[in-house]
């Protein structure tokens, strides 16, 4: 049996790169998915892509997930059609900010909405509906930004720890109503059209330079990869993790 087989997922980000990979590989677990996207034509485009290849499993929302009305008519439309939600994917943020300690407070808030609000509303719906059926799996997408010192914005690393410590200690409070809370922590992922694809077009040389000095694997980890870890996290076969952030940065941190 497929890992995920029967079980009620949505994805949030779902259009593009780790986001869509994680939506690809929770599909190909045998899960129905929930793509979500702010583009109609892009979300269009994946939906009707991931539909022809897994036909029947595939749901679709168009919104802003950053505020809560969006984030609550979500959680009740998985509810009314398939009757519950098993497992709710928070892939939420950006890594773009301004760099330096000198940040204005409204650059703070946005990345603190983007990058840790958003998330943390997107998991507070789900557990709503989730302990009351006394199960269920949130698997937040963090980064190794929010673990130790890289070359990131301060704002997108205090969000990344933040969302970190949100799990930790959220995860200790509803397993009991049997949920598990876990997180997964990607390195340099690189896929078409991110801030990786962009970066090799402008200067190439630096960026090979950097991977091959700080990533002793050598190389940029790929969305998939992401995704099977997340499929894992999200199904029986991991029943005794809670609270877990798994790092997937081809051995970049040096902390424990």
């Amino acid at each position: 049996m497929s890992l995920l087989e029967g079980k009620i997922g949505l994805v949030s980000g779902s259009t593009r790169g780790i986001g869509k990979a994680i939506a690809r590989g929770m599909l190909a677990e045998g899960a129905a998915v929930w793509i979500t996207g702010r583009d109609p034509g892009r979300l269009d485009q994946v939906t009707g892509e991931l539909e022809r290849e897994f036909p029947g499993q595939v749901r679709s929302f168009r919104g802003d997930l950053t505020g809560t009305p969006a984030v609550r008519d979500l959680v009740g439309q998985v509810v009314s059609r398939d009757g519950r939600l098993d497992i709710a994917v928070a892939n939420l943020g950006s890594g773009r900010s301004q760099p330096g300690w000198d940040v204005p407070d409204p650059l703070w808030e946005e990345c603190l909405g983007l990058n840790f609000l958003a998330s943390v509303k997107l998991a507070r719906e789900a557990l709503r509906v989730m302990i009351p059926g006394g199960s269920g799996n949130i698997v937040f997408i963090a980064s190794i930004a929010g673990v130790e010192t890289i070359a990131a914005p301060v704002p997108y690393a205090a969000s990344k720890a933040a969302l970190l410590a949100y799990m930790k200690n959220t995860a200790s409070l509803v397993a009991r109503h049997g949920i598990r809370m876990n997180a997964v922590s990607p390195g340099n992922i690189f896929f078409e059209g991110g801030t990786w694809d962009r970066k090799l077009r402008e200067d190439r040389t630096a960026v090979e330079r950097y991977i091959g000095e700080q990533v002793p694997l050598g190389r940029f980890g790929t969305p998939e990869e992401i995704a099977r870890v997340v499929c894992f996290l999200a199904s029986d076969a991991s029943a005794f993790i809670t609270g877990a952030n798994v790092i997937i940065d081809g051995g970049q941190t040096r902390g424990p």
